[in-house]
């Protein structure tokens, strides 16, 4: 269901807000939200990961991960969307590089992507159900 709601969609901006929350805009009412890591790897050999957003490195002014990956992905379109199985990453492929969104717990939502019709698509780590959920047993 990921692939179809995410391939052939543009990019219409990226935002890193607070608490590095990424925030993605796409065409058809659809957007990704991300409360984890992502980066940019670009076929040039860009690196650009949202951890780094805000960081001084030497710099004169803080490092914007959020303005270069802007500029790399915005107005690209989604030519494949790759959900691993085993660890919940979703890969989001467009020309020149790829967006990946890592998923770093195996019980916390970690990305969500959001559509028309009050579409909700939930992504978390893992295949296996957490220790901490647990199934009703109530009729």
């Amino acid at each position: 269901m990921m692939k179809e709601k995410l391939e052939g969609k543009t990019i219409l901006g990226f935002e890193i807000l607070e608490h590095g929350f990424c925030s993605m805009p796409l065409s058809g009412g659809y957007a990704v939200s991300a409360e984890t890591l992502c980066r940019f790897i670009g076929q040039n050999g860009d690196f650009i990961s949202t951890q780094d957003h805000g960081q001084m490195f030497g710099l004169t002014e803080p490092y914007d991960a959020a303005d270069k990956i802007k500029k790399a992905i915005e107005g690209k379109k989604i030519i494949k969307a790759n959900l691993a199985e085993d660890t919940g990453d979703l890969t989001l492929v467009m020309d020149g590089g790829r967006l990946e969104i890592i998923c770093n717990s195996a019980g916390y939502e970690c990305y969500q992507v959001n559509g028309p019709d009050n579409l909700i698509i939930i992504g978390r780590g893992g295949r296996q159900e957490h220790p901490t959920c647990r199934k009703s047993t109530s009729r």
